[in-house]
């Protein structure tokens, strides 16, 4: 065989179709560029997954595969067709994803239910608890606060299987964890406290933030999970980082965004301003003649890259103040203003 589609999903010959899917979701989720950003073959391992379950899944292909090793129309042939930029898209009778590295995988759902749609598994990245509209992979595991139920925790697969003393990982678990818009800043170091699901004692664990995470990320702890079967390793945690709103800021990508009033003598002639931001209070330069709601960019000032030293920027939004009560001075020079046409 040019490839063993049954290593590939950590499974042995004799699955049951439920295994299989159960297998594929476990592997998706581990190797997806949302959880292994800096994984650079993260693209090439995840197209590799797909065309094991494509063929596993279903049940002519299978047979073919367990019999011959090759399968008419292998996914391997599929590979690198153009689609729709960045993410998921259509063409024609299938679908593709686009990789982090810019590579397109093409994979069929036409006629097979070895078509996959992982959109089932990961659904609206932007949504970690259904708020939003679609369904998130991120759901479909169990939370860390409830598994203590399951008795002693005891795995969710069916043990009916001829397999079922063959070890099995365990499986994941979930947790939501909402941190403050100046912690994700700086990242640091989060304490997590929650119920062993074998030993129903309480535990603490430390979770390390890094700088600059984005709401809705999520972090992997690989074996904080369930624990295994007759000697399989234990699943993983998968921890969503969840962002407070901030009173001042607003996050874009990673620049911060702020609103900041002047007078409406310094938008007209010019001058300086302080305005705090993140890290520290800055002075900024007023051009003469700046508009309302104009955008003056601070390079630098905005959030880090994770992993990197570089950061976004800080965009400051002119609102300009205009008095509404003036005193009789005022009033007189601002008449003296408008009768020359200012």
């Amino acid at each position: 065989m040019a490839k063993d589609y049954y290593k590939v999903l950590g499974i042995t010959k004799g699955a049951s179709k439920e295994e299989i899917k159960r297998a594929f979701r476990k592997m998706a989720r581990k190797y997806h560029p949302d959880v292994n950003p800096d994984e650079s073959k993260s693209g090439e391992k995840f197209k590799e997954i797909n065309e094991a379950n494509s063929i596993l899944s279903d049940d002519k292909k299978r047979e073919m595969y367990d019999k011959f090793g090759v399968v008419e129309g292998d996914p391997s042939t599929y590979r690198q067709r153009t689609g729709s930029p960045g993410g998921f898209g259509s063409t024609g009778g299938g679908r593709t994803y686009r990789s982090p590295d810019g590579t397109t995988y093409y994979y069929s759902t036409s006629g097979s239910p070895g078509g996959f749609d992982f959109n089932e598994i990961f659904g609206n990245s932007r949504n970690s608890r259904g708020g939003n509209g679609g369904s998130d992979f991120f759901n479909d595991l169990g939370d860390i606060f409830d598994v203590f139920n399951r008795r002693g925790g005891g795995s969710t697969r069916a043990r009916s299987s001829p397999y079922s003393n063959l070890p099995r990982e365990g499986d994941d678990l979930r947790y939501d964890m909402e941190i403050d818009f100046v912690d994700a800043f700086y990242g640091g170091k989060k304490k997590v406290q929650y119920k062993d699901p074998v030993s129903g004692q309480m535990k603490n664990l430390n979770v390390n933030i890094p700088r600059g995470i984005k709401d809705n990320q999520k972090l992997r702890l690989k074996g904080k999970g369930m624990p295994g079967e007759n000697g399989g390793s234990s699943g993983d945690l998968y921890i969503a980082i969840h962002v407070k709103k901030h009173p001042n800021f607003e996050r874009k990508d990673d620049d911060i965004y702020i609103e900041q009033e002047i007078p409406f003598t310094t938008a007209v002639l010019g001058g300086k301003i302080q305005v705090k931001g993140i890290e520290k209070t800055l002075n900024v330069s007023i051009p003469p003649g700046t508009n309302d709601s104009s955008l003056l960019r601070l390079k630098n000032q905005g959030f880090y890259k994770i992993n990197s030293e570089q950061r976004g920027n800080l965009l400051v939004k002119i609102k300009i103040r205009v008095p509404k009560k003036l005193n009789i001075n005022q009033k007189e020079l601002l008449v003296k203003l408008q009768a020359v046409g200012v």
